[in-house]
């Protein structure tokens, strides 16, 4: 949408890679080895853990650490979206503050696999954080009693952590299930808790809107025309064997 350029007067330049995951040599060709009046500055390398639309992809541990090392060689700061991080620490076993230390900044979002209605933490040194309070106020995003929003994110900090790994299990199951269905192609592994694949026939517009008449809930995602599914603590394994029987009579 250009919001970027728009609102803040930067410009994006995104890496191809598979599932999300880049390598430092991929990050160095990517940036000028010195000042060039031909090409923007780079100052900041964004990271996603995991990664949306590689399928819940989970940055290893090592890897992390080498692309962070190669952005730093170019003298850019480097900032963790980490939306799912827990997830990634579930799957990985790696602790959240490990991948925290990798970087400048990171942010965690309080709803998607913790439950919460809303609610999402930016973390990051205290100067930058005093920084960052004073852009969210210019860019409106104040907000009147919050504390309710803060006692749910406590709470989901607390308890629904370690049941992520039952999210994963799900997807797992989904995966497998689909994949099993002979004009169905799920496009990569279960790692954590999003399920991408394409249906035989259908785009994924089409299939998505026929599937939420049936009673299942799936998203059309535009980048790749695929469908995408994802596990969470309002969705039961029983849920997900009624989704994989829908899907097999909505695809025959």
């Amino acid at each position: 949408s250009g919001s970027p350029a728009m609102v803040s007067g930067v410009m994006i330049d995104p890496i191809d890679s598979p599932r999300g995951i880049f390598t430092p040599e991929q990050v160095l060709a990517a940036v000028p080895p010195a000042y060039s009046i031909y090409h923007p500055l780079p100052v900041l390398l964004c990271i996603e853990q995991t990664h949306n639309f590689g399928g819940g992809a989970v940055w290893p541990i090592d890897q992390l650490r080498a692309v962070c090392q190669a952005a730093r060689s170019r003298q850019m700061k480097v900032h963790i979206d980490g939306a799912r991080l827990f997830n990634a620490s579930v799957a990985s076993g790696v602790a959240p503050r490990e991948y925290g230390a990798l970087a400048d900044s990171i942010w965690i979002d309080l709803s998607k696999g913790l439950g919460c209605p809303v609610g999402a933490v930016l973390a990051g040194s205290h100067e930058f954080i005093r920084r960052a309070a004073r852009y969210k106020q210019a860019f409106g995003g104040g907000m009147r009693q919050a504390g309710i929003i803060a006692a749910a994110g406590i709470y989901a900090l607390q308890n629904n952590i370690d049941r992520l790994a039952e999210d994963h299990a799900n997807a797992r199951r989904l995966a497998e299930g689909l994949a099993r269905i002979s004009r169905v192609k799920v496009l990569y592994p279960a790692d954590t808790n999003i399920v991408y694949f394409n249906v035989e026939g259908f785009t994924a517009m089409q299939f998505a809107e026929l599937a939420e008449k049936n009673g299942v809930k799936f998203s059309a995602v535009a980048v790749g025309g695929s469908v995408r599914a994802v596990t969470h603590l309002d969705v039961s394994s029983d849920q997900i064997e009624t989704a994989i029987e829908i899907v097999r009579q909505l695809a025959a």
